[in-house]
């Protein structure tokens, strides 16, 4: 990887993530608690990349629960448990969450 400025030979860091930060974005991911960061206002990019797609999932997963009576909602809930587990693995690692469509779909467009 090149480096943009040849002068500057400093490595470049990623931001530091303070613990509070990391809360919020793990409890995004948890059913019903991801009320709590998504009524948060003050929050940083990296906590509202998280809250996003925590909440995405928890109404896929009210709607999975809701529409269980069909094995394929069984399925669904399912992957909506274990992206949420991954997501939570990535917050503990200090990385952003990316899933292919979900992400796309209610990513900020400023």
């Amino acid at each position: 990887m090149m480096n943009p400025d040849p002068e500057n030979t400093t490595p470049q860091r990623e931001p530091v993530l303070q613990d509070d930060e990391k809360i919020m974005a793990v409890l995004a991911y948890i059913p019903i608690l991801c009320l709590l960061p998504y009524t948060r206002k003050d929050q940083s990019e990296f906590v509202s990349g998280h809250v996003r797609l925590g909440m995405t999932l928890f109404i896929i997963e009210i709607i999975a629960v809701i529409l269980r009576f069909r094995f394929i909602w069984d399925l669904v809930l399912l992957i909506c448990v274990i992206s949420a587990l991954v997501g939570i693995y990535h917050v503990v690692m200090g990385r952003g969450f990316y899933l292919p469509f979900l992400s796309d779909l209610f990513s900020r467009k400023d």
